[in-house]
């Protein structure tokens, strides 16, 4: 089990605690236009943000009176997970650096913790940002999900693999 501390010594991002995420953390986060339209388009997303935070495998990032941002896992079988992140658009502006950093190692470390051979991620076309920033966080980009989201835009796969 990864608990709350040891995505908080992970990331190392000052002045920054780490919670297990729950919906309400939502409510306190101003995300980008893709990430909202599509928790919008799934009915019982908030349940789920709700389940993963108990469940040990989803993480809010705490700072500057906001939640700066989410992230987790969904293990698949053994050593296949998805990784998600959400991250919120005003308190990036002032951390973009110490994020990024943060999220570069939590992905460094999250495949022994779970004992992963790969986590993937997907990414809207759409979401330049989100696009460049996975690239930045040393991932693969393997393939084009077309007509995969859930307003049908088409999707990217990144993968990170680990020994």
């Amino acid at each position: 089990m990864v608990s709350a501390a040891d995505i908080a010594g992970w990331l190392r991002i000052k002045g920054c605690r780490v919670v297990p995420c729950n919906a309400s953390q939502l409510k306190l986060m101003k995300l980008h236009p893709n990430a909202q339209a599509n928790i919008d388009a799934l009915p019982g997303y908030r349940e789920r943000l709700d389940q993963l935070g108990e469940a040990g495998v989803g993480w809010a990032v705490i700072g500057d009176g906001r939640v700066l941002a989410m992230i987790g896992v969904l293990i698949y079988w053994p050593g296949c997970a998805e990784a998600w992140m959400m991250v919120d658009q005003i308190g990036i502006k002032n951390r973009r650096f110490a994020l990024t950093r943060g999220a570069r190692r939590f992905f460094d470390k999250i495949g022994q913790a779970f004992d992963l051979r790969r986590v993937q991620i997907m990414v809207s076309v759409a979401h330049n940002e989100a696009v460049a920033w996975a690239q930045l966080l040393d991932f693969e980009f393997e393939a084009t999900l077309k007509r995969y989201g859930p307003d049908g835009s088409d999707y990217l796969v990144f993968a990170r693999f680990y020994d």
